[in-house]
């Protein structure tokens, strides 16, 4: 059994450094927002896609191996309960690192989300302000259009 443990806790390990990964990402794809650099946020969100494909690939092997050890529908934050005495200490870890590295993630997706937000509410506003101009530049040319029909 403990074996299965040290698989599980391996699958844990590897979804955090992940999530790391991902959030790394997340900051990359921030700057780029703010940079209006659209190539770069484009090439964050292909590399976000190809981790997030991942992280489902560790989403079903934990299922998987929560089933295998007849933990289906425990929670992370009771998973050291759950556990075999002598790898509590590394469980409780594995748990806190998976827990920290999804609050990073998610701060940085917030923020991310948030930048382009704000870009595309300027964008919005640009093509307003381009589509007025648009509308008055045509309402003066036909005030200041002669009709020669009289």
């Amino acid at each position: 059994m403990a074996a299965s443990w040290q698989e599980y806790l391996k699958l844990l390990d590897g979804l955090s450094k992940t999530l790391e990964k991902l959030t790394q990402v997340e900051r990359e794809k921030n700057e780029a927002a703010a940079a209006g650099n659209l190539l770069a946020v484009e090439d964050c969100m292909k590399r976000e896609q190809a981790l997030s494909m991942s992280l489902r690939g560790y989403d079903q092997r934990r299922d998987a191996m929560l089933a295998s050890l007849g933990l289906t529908g425990v929670r992370l934050n009771d998973l050291e309960r759950h556990c075999p005495e002598e790898l509590q200490m590394e469980a409780k870890a594995a748990a806190e690192e998976l827990r920290r590295q999804y609050a990073l993630f998610k701060t940085a997706s917030d923020v991310v989300r948030n930048t382009l937000e704000i870009n595309l509410r300027a964008i919005e506003r640009m093509q307003a302000v381009q589509a007025g101009d648009s509308a008055q530049a045509e309402e003066d040319r036909r005030a200041h259009q002669t009709d020669f029909r009289a």
